[in-house]
Order: structure tokens, then sequence, then C-alpha cells
């Protein structure tokens, strides 16, 4: 890493969202915004971004000892943690190796999350998530917090049979692209004067599954009917088996609460990506459009 650009540590840079991240500041290369550095848990993931001209560092979330090294030399770190409850002491043991190493901005991803909504105080990953923005509030580093809603690309492998297979019920639910969602976190990490403090809640169209399927018969040019699934099916679902227990039955408890009606707030939407990124947002058609093949 150089010293001549501010360095930004990426972690999560092979997800959904990370990886959109890497590619728009991959652009950047060169120019007088900021030098990316991805943090990688695995010797091959370490290898493909380096064959890309990309700088990497060793960060096992669950080791300790590997924080302090990753950390060397960053100035802005973007911050998105496991789905475990781990999530916890991860956020607070990176949020203090981060203060002593110097780190001057946090581009944190949490949950779609208002204040004093139902979310806030009947979901407990909800809770976490603002355990950890409190602790990097405290901590004196600037931040900026981002709360997107249901992601667009949750629709993938949704559609089997010509039926959309949800847990949603039939509530409206606010959706985001997690291109939008990076594109976002690209300008908070490239102008930190700009963004530092604010709080960007994320949800650009809200639509009940039934206009969902709608639209996607359209684009996919087949019929598809919406199935909704009730949320105690979620249980004998594949990812049950392997997502940490706790972190689960979080994700179970939110969709009884949504199709119970008790967490209208899922249908809120904002009109601010054009403003934060330069961009329009991604409608949920030109996303389908985009996706075909993965639909």
């Amino acid at each position: 890493m150089s010293n001549s650009h501010p360095v930004a540590l990426i972690l999560g840079a092979t997800g959904r969202t990370g990886s959109h991240l890497v590619n728009l500041l991959e652009k950047d290369a060169g120019s007088d915004n900021v030098e990316i550095c991805v943090a990688v848990r695995k010797p091959e993931q370490a290898e493909t971004f380096r064959k890309r001209g990309i700088s990497t560092v060793h960060l096992d979330l669950e080791v300790l000892s590997t924080y302090e090294k990753a950390l060397q030399g960053v100035q802005r770190l973007f911050m998105i943690t496991g789905y475990t409850v781990d999530m916890l002491s991860q956020g607070k043991n990176l949020t203090d190796a981060a203060k002593n190493a110097g780190v001057e901005y946090i581009v944190h991803v949490g949950t779609f999350h208002q204040r004093d909504r139902p979310q806030t105080k009947l979901i407990r990953h909800y809770i976490w998530h603002q355990l950890i923005e409190t602790y990097i509030e405290a901590s004196g580093i600037a931040w900026t917090h981002l709360h997107p809603n249901a992601f667009m690309q949750n629709f993938f492998g949704a559609v089997q049979d010509n039926k959309l297979r949800m847990f949603f019920g039939q509530e409206r639910i606010g959706l985001i692209d997690c291109f939008d969602l990076a594109s976002v976190a690209a300008a908070a990490l490239r102008d930190p004067q700009k963004h530092a403090g604010e709080r960007y809640f994320l949800s650009v169209e809200a639509l009940n599954m039934t206009e969902a399927a709608q639209i996607l018969s359209e684009e996919l040019d087949k019929i598809i009917t919406y199935e909704p699934l009730p949320a105690a099916q979620m249980r004998s679902l594949p990812i049950g088996q392997t997502m940490e227990p706790a972190y689960f039955e979080c994700i179970v408890r939110q969709m009884e609460l949504l199709q119970a009606g008790k967490l209208p707030d899922f249908a809120d939407v904002y009109d601010n990506i054009p403003e934060i990124t330069g961009q329009k947002a991604t409608m949920f058609r030109e996303f389908v459009r985009n996706n075909k093949a993965q639909l």
C-alpha cells in the first residue's frame, strides 16, 4: 500500500455488495480519490485479487491476532460483519483495533432500522447492529451508516416451476439492488467529509410479491404466480442447517412479525440515491431485465 492516497480496507469483497464495491473503486486507480486494499481469509482469494493488481491483507474476524496487521496504514474502513451473533464481539474488537491503528473513517453496513420503530425493538439481530453502530459512534472515528432494505438479489433462485416463492406474505417490501448499496458505499469512501455522520436508508421501490411476480412474468415472458410461504417453513430449508442458530432464529422471527403485519416500515421508500451517487437508482424491473440469466 502506498502513502500517496488514503487507503480504504474493504471487508466482504467476495460478497454481492463487496464485489461491486471493489469493482467501482478499482476504476479510481491512479486518481486522487482512494486506494483500495481487500481483506481476505484464504490464499486463493488473495491470488485472485493480486492478479487484478489489488492489494490484499489477511484478516479473519474470528482471529483477533489478525486485526492489527490488517489495519496498518489504513485510513478508511468498509465494515460488514458476518451473519452470526459473533458480529457483536467482531464489531466491537474491529472498531477498537481501527481506533488504535489510526483509522479515520468507517462506513458500516447495518440493517433497515429507523430509530424508535418496531424493528429496532423486536428483531434481535437489528438490535445487534444498533449496538455496533453506537459503539462506532462512541469511538470518535468518523462514520457513515448504511441501512439497506431487502436486496433484489434475494429473488435469485426464488422462481421455480413458474412460481415465485417468498416469505414476505402479502406485505409491501422495499427493495434495493446490491449494486446501488455498493455505489453509495463507494461515494462515502471517496468523500468522507461529505458523508460523515450520515445515516442512509436505502429502499428505492416497495412492492408486494404479487406485483413482483407480475414484473417477473412480463420480463421473463412466462406466467409466474406468487406462492407465499409460511415463516415456520424456513426451518426446513438447508440454510437453517448451515446458518448460526441464534442468527437464523432472528430471520425466522422477522418473517413471522412481517407476515403478521407488525413491521410496516419495511414498505418505506427513500429517493436519496441520485443525490448521493449522482446516478439513478435501479428499479426492480430494470434489475430483472439485467439479471435474467440468474432468475
